[in-house]
């Protein structure tokens, strides 16, 4: 996925000279294309993520549109206090990509795990987080990204993801007993939870939640209004990311929907290993997830 993103980055940049793209020392193989043909508006920090948003906040205020790229746990953890203090507080379209989402860097440990990133950034209002479900849509929406005068979160995995065919309709909405959210990177394993519902005879709709931001959090209103059951799918923490927003969600607006959160459920503090074992170990065990939903639409 991050090969796609920086090739669209590369032709955004081609027509928009107050793109600038700067690194905290990652990226090698990928980022020396933009490197060679801009070599003005690339800059390498070094292992510096707080200085590196430091840095781009100033350009921000003097026009540009800086990209600061590392790993997500670095440039969203990390550099937290300088992200609220500096775009977020003051309204500059920096973009923060985190690469990495979830568990993707699996051999590396938990201090590369981005299962707490969306937390962290998601209480700020006015900021976006914008987690990409797949390849294409990484193309399909960069370009709206950019231009999104708002400062931003880009989640991306490292690795790449098929194609897949993010709203999956198996029911017309108004007949839905379940919808199923699933959060940026995680729709493939929304697909399966709403693929193995529906072969339980239970009406099912699947929607990826791409963005998060105000405008996304009253759609996801108005959709529960429709809805008994609602889960949510993310490679994040069960607490503080879509599952939670969905929470919080149900309880302000005094809905009676059933919440059933898929996620990470305690810190792999000591484990390692690729994302696909990472995940079966540590994420909510979905069997037990459609077992729960089946007891509840089809009592015996």
């Amino acid at each position: 996925m991050r090969a796609e993103f920086l090739e669209q980055l590369f032709k955004i940049a081609e027509i928009d000279d107050r793109l600038v793209f700067m690194t905290a020392d990652l990226g090698f193989g990928v980022v020396e294309k933009f490197a060679e043909r801009f070599p003005d508006r690339f800059i390498n920090v070094g292992v510096a993520e707080q200085a590196m948003i430091a840095s781009a906040t100033g350009l921000a205020e003097a026009g540009m549109i800086p990209y600061c790229y590392s790993i997500a746990t670095f440039t969203s953890l990390r550099a937290l206090e300088f992200t609220r203090n500096g775009p977020i507080a003051h309204g500059l379209p920096v973009k923060v990509v985190g690469v990495g989402a979830g568990m993707d860097y699996g051999f590396d440990g938990l201090t590369h795990f981005a299962i707490d990133d969306v937390s962290a950034l998601r209480p700020y209002p006015g900021f976006l987080i914008w987690a990409p479900a797949d390849a294409d849509e990484v193309i399909e929406d960069l370009e709206e990204i950019h231009n999104d005068p708002r400062p931003a979160y880009i989640r991306l995995l490292r690795r790449g993801v098929k194609s897949s065919n993010r709203r999956l309709h198996t029911n017309p909405i108004a007949e839905t007993k379940v919808v199923v959210l699933s959060l940026g990177d995680a729709h493939s394993l929304g697909s399966k939870i709403a693929t193995d519902i529906q072969n339980e005879e239970i009406p099912v709709d699947q929607i990826s939640v791409t963005r998060i931001d105000e405008q996304t959090l009253n759609q996801i209103v108005n959709l529960l209004e429709k809805v008994d059951i609602c889960v949510t799918v993310e490679s994040h923490l069960i607490t503080g990311g879509l599952g939670s927003l969905v929470c919080e969600a149900v309880a302000t607006s005094g809905l009676g929907v059933k919440v059933i959160r898929v996620g990470v459920e305690e810190l792999p503090i000591s484990e390692y290993g690729d994302a696909e074992y990472l995940e079966k170990r540590f994420m909510t065990d979905t069997g037990r997830v459609v077992e729960e939903i089946t007891r509840s639409i089809k009592p015996k």
